[in-house]
């Protein structure tokens, strides 16, 4: 939910700044243009979106490439605007308010986000308004779209064995750890309370109802807030590819019973540090340990579909709701409507 409002936060400023855009229409949709202005603050937002996210984006390459995301999402949202107008739809108001509601609480006070109202010269009626228009887009597109169910078990066991054999089988593992250190001169009692704060970070995050992949994403920010490992900070505890025998036989009894997903007791390793460490790879060769990889496999590939069939519907409605590309440096190579 948190990662949904926060997409949504960044999509309504961008909205919220191009109310009045000025700039020349470059895409007309239904009769409403679409101008350059518009297209290039909501590529920037994208652009910086990815760069929080640690992409690299200074390639004009990949600026083409999201002005091509923003020109298809911008003629979407006015496609499924005329589509909700014309059937009639209407939102539920209960569900406005709770979204807007979560929307606003990203926020750390309800001044700081009229003050994020004010400098994009919005106002409530049009957040809200934005809200409601981004259910009833949900809405439609889900009634049209249905979601993609999660891979079955069957779906899972069936690829595993149409691709098992491009596993390569190895003793190597991988995973993240968190480390403690333990001072010079620490009493028995000081490591054991070391061992506890690890337990309870091991009991968080196995309490978690999750899904495995996420968890192995929360267990490395877990560990780049906390783990007194240096290189920690950077790349969140994470140890690639390697043979268990290469960190120590301390080290490789912890972990060998372990499976994907399992946390290790908490052990002490050269007796300089205290370690948990979370399985996430063990290249044995077993469906197991490779069933959460292709469970996030397959739902890429129905996410993938879901955007083709995304694409399909749109193009459908752009036969109803005219789409016309008035320059060729704002027409995407797979244009909606084209």
């Amino acid at each position: 939910m948190k990662i949904v409002s926060l997409v949504l936060l960044i999509a309504f400023s961008a909205y919220a700044q191009l109310l009045s855009g000025g700039n020349f229409d470059v895409i007309k949709v239904n009769g409403v243009g679409i101008s350059q202005g518009k297209v290039d603050s909501v590529t920037n937002t994208l652009k910086q979106f990815a760069q929080a996210q640690g992409q690299n984006v200074s390639s004009a390459e990949y600026t083409s490439q999201l002005r091509w995301v923003a020109i298809n999402q911008l003629v979407g949202q006015e496609l499924v605007k005329a589509e909700i107008a014309k059937q009639g739809l209407k939102a539920s108001a209960k569900k406005v308010d709770s979204l807007a509601a979560a929307l606003k609480s990203q926020f750390p006070s309800d001044a700081a986000f009229k003050q994020e109202l004010k400098k994009t010269n919005s106002t409530e009626a049009d957040f809200r308004k934005y809200v409601e228009t981004q259910l009833l887009a949900e809405q439609l597109l889900e009634k049209n779209i249905p979601m993609p169910q999660n891979p079955t078990d069957k779906e899972k066991k069936d690829y595993w064995e149409k691709h098992k054999s491009e596993a390569v089988v190895s003793d190597t593992i991988g995973g993240v750890r968190i480390v403690l250190n333990i001072a010079k001169g620490e009493s028995s009692q000081e490591i054991q309370d070391k061992k506890d704060i690890l337990k309870g970070l091991a009991a968080q995050a196995r309490s978690a109802k999750v899904s495995l992949m996420v968890l192995m994403e929360q267990f490395a920010m877990m560990a780049a807030r906390t783990s007194e490992d240096p290189s920690a900070k950077k790349d969140g505890g994470i140890m690639k590819k390697f043979l268990p025998k290469s960190q120590g036989n301390e080290f490789a009894n912890a972990v060998k019973n372990l499976k994907v997903g399992d946390i290790s007791d908490p052990f002490v390793q050269d007796g300089n540090k205290v370690i948990i460490f979370m399985m996430t790879e063990k290249n044995d060769g077993k469906y197991e340990s490779y069933e959460h990889e292709i469970d996030y496999i397959l739902r890429l590939e129905a996410e993938r579909q879901r955007q083709l069939s995304t694409k399909d519907y749109l193009d459908k409605l752009a036969k109803t709701y005219k789409v016309q590309y008035l320059n060729k440096d704002y027409t995407p190579p797979e244009a909606i409507g084209q």
